[in-house]
This record gives structure tokens, sequence and C-alpha cells, in this order.
């Protein structure tokens, strides 16, 4: 994209069509290029990596929640469970047979995480939760008042829906926007060459008609014609052919 903006400064600098011809080609080509990679996508977007992973995220939970050096992965569980208030992928069974539980990584009498208790709505946080009550959230029957029932995979799933709609809208939306102007330049081009044109016919005209006129009736000539010719019948008079003897009035018939 730099080298294409590049290639656009130098040919509306230089003289010709040449230049700019092969830069309205590349930035076609380029647009022709987004708008391919926009159909695939809406297509077929697994091959962009724009697929979730239903079938790996009950393993992914149970393998990386709550375990060294995946930090990252148990933030992003926290941050979804809080604000999509779900918790697990398809309940809270989930967590049962995770490494998080198996290993006893988290504290003692904990059979959910802190992120899958209802929070109070003026301390929402999923890195420090603070559940309005955090021994009725860890009981083995599910009370909604005190924990998120509903697992997030649905959840999840409409948030990624409408991610990617809004993804593919905006990308639609900014090739259209580049065409427009890639069409608007091709236009004042257009325009430009052929008001060039006009302006020079008008000038031939101009020209063709000056010549054409009578070089004695525009003014051109202060002089009076007289004075560019000698008479012809006072051609050999010795005023005329000795001027230095007759010092008076030498030019009289000039």
């Amino acid at each position: 994209m730099c080298a294409t903006g590049a290639l656009g400064c130098w040919a509306a600098y230089i003289p010709g069509y040449v230049i700019l011809t092969i830069y309205f080609l590349v930035v076609l080509s380029l647009l022709l290029c987004e708008c391919a990679g926009g159909i695939i996508a809406a297509i077929w977007p697994r091959c962009l990596g724009l697929q979730n992973a239903r079938g790996g995220a009950v393993g992914a939970l149970q393998t990386y929640y709550a375990v060294p050096d995946y930090e990252q992965f148990t933030a992003s569980v926290d941050l979804a469970q809080t604000e999509l208030r779900c918790c697990g992928i398809t309940d809270a069974r989930n967590y049962d047979m995770s490494i998080w539980q198996l290993r006893r990584l988290g504290p003692r009498g904990m059979s959910v995480p802190l992120s899958c208790c209802v929070q109070d709505e003026q301390n929402i946080s999923y890195l420090n939760p603070m559940p309005l009550n955090a021994s009725r959230c860890q009981d083995i029957q599910p009370n909604p008042t005190y924990r998120y029932v509903p697992g997030c995979l649905g959840k999840l799933e409409d948030w990624y829906q409408q991610q990617y709609l809004a993804l593919m809208l905006s990308a639609f939306i900014f090739a259209l926007i580049k065409i427009g102007i890639l069409l608007s330049t091709v236009f004042s081009c257009i325009r430009i060459r052929k008001t060039r044109q006009v302006v020079h016919s008008i000038t031939f005209k101009r020209s063709d008609n000056k010549m054409n006129e009578n070089m004695y009736d525009n003014g051109a000539h202060d002089e009076p014609i007289t004075a560019k010719y000698i008479q012809p019948n006072n051609f050999y008079s010795p005023r005329v052919r000795n001027p230095w003897i007759f010092s008076n009035r030498p030019n009289e018939m000039v």
C-alpha cells in the first residue's frame, strides 16, 4: 500500500497518462483482491481462521484454565463469563474434570471460578471478582441469584456472529469508498483532459484568425508605408544619391 501511494504521487507529477494508467490498474487489482477476500471469508470463513472451534472449546477450558503459563487464556475465560453472564462452555460441570479442579489449583471448596458468581453492579471486575455471596455461589445446586447458570457457548457464538457481520460490513463499505474515490479520480482526469483539449482548440482558432487578418488593418505597423520605400521617380535624384552634399534636406524624397 505504501508503494502504491508513492506511485500515485509520482503519477500526479509526471506529464502523460502512462504512469497514471499503471497506478489505476494497480489500485483496481488491490480492490478486486480485497473484494475476493471478503467473498471468500463470507462463503468459507474457516480458510481465513474466522470460524470458532466449537468442538474443542470444552477441552481447551479443562486443559488450560488457571494453568501456569496460560494466564491470558484464563483472563479471557473470566472476561467472557463476567461480560456475558455465563459459566463454563456448556454449563458449570465443565470445571469438574478440569486440571484446575483435579490439581487443586484454586482455593479449597471452590467448584466454579469467582467469575461465574453474580457480582455487584457497581463493582464488576473479571480480574478481581467480588461476588454478592461467595458461599452461596459455590453451592452444588446453582442458584441464579448468586451464580450464572447458562453456559457461554451460545452467547459466544452470538457475539462472534455480531463481530463477524460488523467486520464484513465495514470491509464492504470501505471497499465502496475506495472504489468511489478511484472512479472520481478517473472522471476528474478525463474532465481535465477534455478541458485542456477545448482550451487548446480555442487557442489554435484564435491564432489562425490572427494570421488571416490584414496586417495593415490591425495597427501592427505604426510608421507609414511610404517610409519604407523610395519613390521610383526620384530614385536617381542627386539629393538621394549624394545626401552628404545636400546637408540641408538630404531625405526629402524618402
